[in-house]
């Protein structure tokens, strides 16, 4: 009876939905909640475009990790291959969460990608706004309720 009374505390403990903490970042131009405060991290990537510097925020979780990744695009870039900025940006995820992708669909003026890993499910969000490219991304535990800890997560973000 303890081990079962044990199990059912620990499932609520992790099922309980996060208490969103609101975040805005001037530097990267948005603001939104997080599970817990970010972690703010970047990167340089070289690209077919040029070195772009790509600042990413990060909080994790028992449940996963919740990320806003900026990029300052060149212009051209945008004017001129906004698709292939966008189809590479979604590779990308899928190579880099090692995952399947599940669908990719139109989502106000950006796309939302969802994927699977043999131990995550995942959703991202991909904007182009002016030469600025968001990429929200909500990798998951199988099962975890999308209402509670991924809805919000996108539905509070906005560019700036």
């Amino acid at each position: 009876m303890r081990t079962l009374i044990l199990v059912l505390a620990l499932c609520g403990v992790v099922l309980a939905a996060p208490a969103w903490k609101p975040y805005t970042s001037q530097q990267a131009h948005f603001s939104g909640v997080f599970p817990g405060p970010p972690k703010a991290t970047s990167s340089q990537t070289d690209s077919p475009i040029g070195s772009v510097v790509t600042q990413i925020y990060t909080s994790t979780t028992a449940v996963g990790s919740f990320s806003v990744a900026y990029t300052e695009l060149p212009g051209a870039a945008v004017r001129f291959a906004s698709d292939k900025v966008l189809n590479d940006t979604r590779e990308g995820i899928l190579q880099d969460a090692g995952a399947r992708q599940q669908s990719w669909a139109p989502l106000n003026g950006g796309y939302e990608l969802a994927y699977r890993s043999p131990k995550k499910q995942g959703w991202s969000q991909i904007f182009l706004v002016g030469n600025r490219l968001y990429v929200l991304d909500a990798r998951v535990n199988p099962g975890t309720d999308r209402r509670q800890w991924v809805n919000p997560f996108f539905g509070k973000f906005s560019a700036q």
